[in-house]
């Protein structure tokens, strides 16, 4: 897919800890075993929480995304979560896309609470917002063949050690034919900021 000059595709996601990309990708190798070539898996690097997905902006538009988030994100101390349980887009009867859900450990829900001012901040801006109710997840494979896959024997799996989110990250999505490599544009500390 080509791409409009002066245009790049971008997306807010927060990174997630080295264990849980760990216990991510054995859950990955566990369910390939069983469902044999139906299921696209992400790469390891591929693997984040995705807070929203801007689609194409203007490069120069980078600054703008920057200065409106700064603030919205200070405000929020940084996040204590944890990968728990393997569970399906859009219902369990077509699964099409995979994904290892997030819980938050702080009792707080400080991760919707951000994700709703982010969204918040971004429509403001007259971007377009996601309207179905947020679900935290990281994207792990997607059905690419029959729907019926066993993804069910993964779904109550036990949780993976919880781990700190200090910052959230503006991405660069690059489309290639090998797939996306991501580049990190800017990072929005929880409670401070910093750029790149």
């Amino acid at each position: 897919m080509k791409q409009a000059p002066g245009m790049i595709r971008a997306f807010l996601a927060l990174e997630i800890s080295d264990v849980s990309k760990d216990w991510i990708e054995e859950r990955k190798r566990e369910m390939a075993r069983s469902m044999k070539g139906t299921v696209r898996w992400v790469k390891r690097e591929g693997l984040h929480i995705t807070l929203h997905f801007f689609g194409e902006i203007p490069s120069e538009a980078v600054e703008k995304v920057g200065d409106v988030l700064t603030p919205r994100v200070v405000a929020f101390p940084p996040l204590i979560l944890g990968v728990k349980g393997i569970g399906v887009f859009p219902n369990r009867r077509n699964p099409r896309v995979l994904w290892a859900g997030i819980e938050e450990r702080d009792g707080e829900a400080w991760l919707r609470k951000l994700y709703a001012a982010l969204q918040e901040a971004i429509e403001k801006e007259g971007f377009p917002v996601e309207k179905r109710p947020f679900t935290a997840h990281v994207t792990i494979g997607r059905v690419k063949k029959s729907p019926r896959i066993a993804w069910e024997n993964f779904r109550d799996l036990p949780p993976c050690p919880p781990f700190a989110v200090n910052e959230v990250v503006l991405f660069q999505s690059i489309l290639t034919p090998k797939g996306s490599i991501y580049r990190s544009l800017k990072h929005f500390s929880l409670g401070g900021t910093k750029d790149d």
